[in-house]
């Protein structure tokens, strides 16, 4: 997992996400567009469903980056509009988390759970050519 909420990593600094941020439509648009991180989940540190859907994208070697809309760069009230507002359009849903895969919307934990369960979350990723840590 590459978590870009607040503390910088090895893979992308804070900084670097400030840089992308910019306008939170455009940024959501670019971040799951992004094949170098094909698999994206936007989420609140606090929330349990969150937890849940990093912990089961963790169980199942798959991996994906996190935006934690609570933190950081996120914590600015017009940019986490804006994020929230695009990512409700993307998703008819407004909670989190929000699950991408290769640009296509997954949602939010239950449905996660349910892809994974009857699926749709492996078709996804063969679909997109992602492959996970599990044989």
């Amino acid at each position: 997992m590459i978590d870009t909420s607040s503390s910088p990593s090895s893979e992308q600094t804070s900084e670097q996400t400030q840089e992308r941020i910019g306008n939170g439509a455009d940024f959501v648009d670019g971040v799951i567009a992004d094949k170098q991180y094909p698999v994206t989940l936007f989420s609140l540190s606090w929330c349990s469903f969150c937890r849940a859907a990093k912990q089961l994208l963790t169980q199942l070697e798959i991996p994906f980056r996190v935006f934690e809309l609570d933190q950081g760069d996120f914590l600015e009230p017009q940019r986490q509009r804006e994020v929230r507002s695009r990512l409700q359009v993307l998703t008819r849903s407004g909670t989190l988390p929000q699950l991408f895969i290769g640009g296509d919307s997954v949602g939010g934990y239950t449905d996660s759970q349910a892809a994974a369960r009857d699926g749709r979350l492996t078709a996804l990723l063969e679909k997109h050519h992602i492959t996970t840590g599990k044989p």
